[in-house]
C-alpha cells in the first residue's frame, strides 16, 4: 500500500472528510464498515473473518485543528487500511479482526469511550492502538512495563525479536493518554499503544524522564522533547504527509499481521 499517498489526502482536511475517505477506500474495495454515531461524533470499525473472539487493532483519524494530522494519526489509519488489504489477499476467514477508526480521541478519547460503552469488550482478545507510527525504525510499546504480562503482548514482541525489530517497553511516553485506555478502564488488560520510534527518540526520552524526576520546569522538558524527531512536528501544522517514512508503517503493519496470524494459529 502507498501509503503517503492516502495520508496525503486526509492532510489539514476536516474530520468529517477524513472519515469520508476512509469510508470511500473501503467501499472502493467492497469492504463494509460499521457505523457508530454517537452524540459528539461518528466512529467506524470493520469485522475481517469469521473468528468469535477479534484481535482489535485501533486507530483514531481526528486531529487537532492547527495541525495538518498525518503521523498523528494519518498515519496509522493508514497502517489500518493496510492490514485490511492483507486480509482480503491471503483470504483468511478463520482469522478474526477488527479495525477501529476512532473520531474525538484528540478531545477526551470521546470516540473510543462511546464505543466501550455501547459494543463492551467481551469478544476481544486484546487491543493493539496506533498511535504516531510514520517515523522511525523501532518500535515502542507503552504503557507496559517490564512486569506486564498479556497474550497478544508478548506475541507482538516474539513477532519484532524474530524480524530483528527493536521493540521497548516503555511505562508512558510523555503521556499515557491514547484509546487503549478506554479499552483498559473496561477491563481489557491486554491492550497497549504502538508508536515508531529511533534511536535518537530513546536517547531523548531517557534524558525527559531524567529531568522529570528531578524536578525540571516545563520549559526546560520541552526544550528536550524537541529534540526528539517524534515530536518535533507533534500537534503542528508541520505534521504533514511528505515528513513520513513508508519503511515506518510497511514495518508496524507487517509485525501486526504476523502477530495476528501466529495467535489464531496458536489458539
Amino acid at each position: 500500500m502507498d501509503h503517503k499517498h492516502f495520508i496525503q489526502r486526509l492532510d489539514g482536511q476536516p474530520n468529517t472528510t477524513r472519515r469520508a475517505l476512509i469510508v470511500e477506500w473501503l467501499a472502493a474495495r467492497g469492504v463494509g464498515c460499521t457505523t457508530q454515531a454517537y452524540p459528539t461524533g461518528t466512529n467506524l470499525f470493520v469485522d475481517l473473518g469469521t473468528a468469535e473472539k477479534r484481535v482489535g487493532i485501533g486507530s483514531h483519524f481526528d486531529r487537532v485543528m492547527r495541525s495538518a494530522g498525518a503521523n498523528d494519526n494519518g498515519s496509522a489509519v493508514a497502517v489500518c487500511l493496510n492490514l485490511i488489504e492483507r486480509f482480503l489477499a491471503a483470504g483468511r476467514t478463520d482469522l478474526g479482526l477488527r479495525v477501529f477508526f476512532f473520531d474525538e480521541e484528540e478531545t477526551g478519547l470521546k470516540g473510543s469511550e462511546a464505543y466501550v460503552r455501547m459494543y463492551g469488550i467481551h469478544d476481544l482478545m486484546g487491543l493493539i492502538n496506533l498511535e504516531l507510527v510514520g517515523m522511525g525504525d523501532q518500535l515502542a510499546l507503552w504503557p507496559v512495563n517490564a512486569a506486564k504480562k498479556g497474550m497478544l503482548l508478548e506475541a507482538f514482541e516474539g513477532v519484532a525479536a524474530q524480524q530483528g525489530i527493536g521493540c521497548h517497553r516503555f511505562d508512558r511516553i510523555v503521556t499515557n493518554t491514547a484509546d487503549h485506555v478506554s479499552f483498559q478502564r473496561a477491563g481489557l488488560a491486554d491492550a497497549f499503544t504502538v508508536t515508531c520510534i529511533s534511536e535518537l527518540d530513546k536517547r531523548q526520552a531517557a534524558q525527559y524522564y531524567a529531568a522529570l524526576a528531578a524536578g525540571a520546569g516545563h520549559e526546560k522538558l520541552m526544550g528536550i522533547l524537541s529534540q526528539a524527531p517524534l515530536f518535533q512536528h507533534y500537534h503542528q501544522p508541520t505534521d504533514t504527509f511528505d515528513r513520513l517514512q513508508e519503511a515506518s508503517m510497511e514495518m508496524t503493519a507487517h509485525v501486526i499481521w504476523e502477530t495476528v496470524v501466529g495467535m489464531f494459529a496458536s489458539s
